[in-house]
């Protein structure tokens, strides 16, 4: 059996994990006022993401353990900032936004290389390769 007698299996390290990267992806980006969610918001516009229903699809999992709908108002926050300029529902960075996220991806980098540290590239792909193929089976069921 691959689980232990212990409180602390994959389900509690998985919601451990997703908090806390929460409150120090926040911490990381707070001179440039994001939050996680929003930085995965900007991060998807910024590598051709190109509507508010393709963010949401992409993030459909943090959608529903934030019980949310749409990140919809995070776009409309990022168009009131200047960050995102729209066409029908076609989004995309503008010049300003660009900047933004380059500064933004420069304090995220940072924050990863510290949450990572100890951790060989192998190790993490690894790992993110387990989680993936447990979500295959827990969705073939």
């Amino acid at each position: 059996m691959l689980q232990k007698n212990t409180t602390k299996r994959l389900g509690y390290w998985l919601l451990h994990l997703h908090r806390l990267f929460d409150e120090a992806t926040a911490h990381a980006l707070t001179e440039e006022k994001l939050n996680r969610r929003q930085w995965q918001v900007l991060h998807a516009i910024s590598i051709g993401l190109p509507t508010v229903s393709a963010i949401d699809d992409a993030f459909s999992p943090f959608l529903a353990i934030d019980g949310e709908q749409t990140y919809q108002p995070v776009v409309d926050e990022f168009t009131e900032r200047g960050w995102v300029a729209a066409t029908g529902d076609q989004i995309a960075l503008t010049d300003v936004g660009h900047f933004a996220h380059e500064r933004a991806e420069r304090l995220v980098n940072a924050h990863a290389a510290n949450s990572l540290a100890g951790i060989s590239e192998a190790e993490f792909l690894a790992a993110n390769d387990v989680l993936a193929r447990i979500a295959a089976n827990l969705e073939s069921e």
